[in-house]
């Protein structure tokens, strides 16, 4: 490839086949790290409270066993999902409360 303007530039995708993503700046992340930190603690849990999941949506905890990261939350979630069995330390979940 030939730059006119003398500054040189890298091939993109493989083998230079042009097909490699756009770089964007300004993007913010939405899950990983980010997330886990927005996460509500194991004990921060009781029967009848709501919480959400991003990909069974709102359910209810109907049964806790355990302590600490052990935690075991049974949350029943609307049909078809039912009742799930999830460790409060490392499920994807967060407290609903009133104003959500």
């Amino acid at each position: 490839m030939c730059i006119r303007d003398g500054s040189a530039a890298a091939p993109s995708g493989p083998a230079g086949r042009g097909t490699a993503a756009p770089m964007r700046s300004g993007v913010t992340v939405t899950g990983g790290a980010a997330s886990a930190a927005a996460k509500t603690a194991p004990g921060d849990f009781s029967a009848g409270d709501k919480v959400a999941h991003a990909k069974w949506g709102v359910g209810t905890v109907v049964a806790i066993k355990g302590s600490g990261n052990d935690t075991e939350l049974q949350i029943a979630f609307p049909a078809p999902v039912g009742v799930k069995r999830l460790l409060a330390g490392f499920a994807p979940i967060t407290k609903v409360t009133d104003g959500e």
